[in-house]
């Protein structure tokens, strides 16, 4: 599972999907343009916020959990998201899935452990007392001085009004070429 965050948008999702049936180039430069945007304002801070070494000692190392900036930048990213609802859904009447159009990721393990760490409802799931870290949350607060979500809510929330006043002209701009018979008035 990553940490995610949304940006929903009422109707979008359908006028993308219209637009791409319409005119698929207009359909890839406006979501270029949208996702343009969500880099500059929104994933820009959250991979700021990123610390430059392993927030943990134990984090130090090159394995899949392990850390590394370089890896760490490069794994949140910007997403566009136009999926209809699934099956299960549908029979109970939505159309769309729930989650945002535009959509803020963390591909990385060990970026997601790090930033999720400590939501569970219980912090020392695992029955094997050699595995068990049942201190791993609370020291991951101590170190960063911030609780769970430390990256992406903490870095993207602050910024979500701005990236909703840029995609603005993009969104109209969009649903105007998506539906021909409305008038901008």
């Amino acid at each position: 599972m990553s940490a995610t965050f949304g940006l929903q948008y009422d109707g979008l999702k359908e006028a993308l999907r219209d637009l791409q049936k319409v005119s698929p180039a207009l359909r890839r430069q406006l979501s270029k343009e949208m996702l343009e945007i969500v880099r500059e304002t929104m994933v820009a801070p959250i991979v700021d916020s990123i610390p430059n070494s392993a927030p943990l000692s134990g984090m130090d190392h090159q394995k899949r959990t392990g850390w590394n900036k370089a890896n760490q930048r490069a794994g949140v990213i910007a997403k566009i998201d136009t999926r209809k609802a699934r099956r299960r859904n549908l029979q109970q009447g939505a159309q769309w899935e729930s989650v945002g159009t535009v959509v803020v990721r963390t591909k990385t393990a060990a970026l997601t452990i790090t930033d999720m760490a400590g939501r569970g409802p219980n912090q020392t799931r695992n029955p094997n007392p050699y595995r068990a870290r049942p201190n791993f949350a609370a020291d991951l607060s101590r170190k960063l001085n911030r609780g769970p979500s430390r990256f992406m809510w903490f870095a993207g929330e602050r910024n979500v009004d701005a990236t909703m006043r840029r995609l603005e002209p993009v969104v109209e701009k969009i649903i105007l070429e998506a539906v021909p018979g409305v008038v901008r008035r």
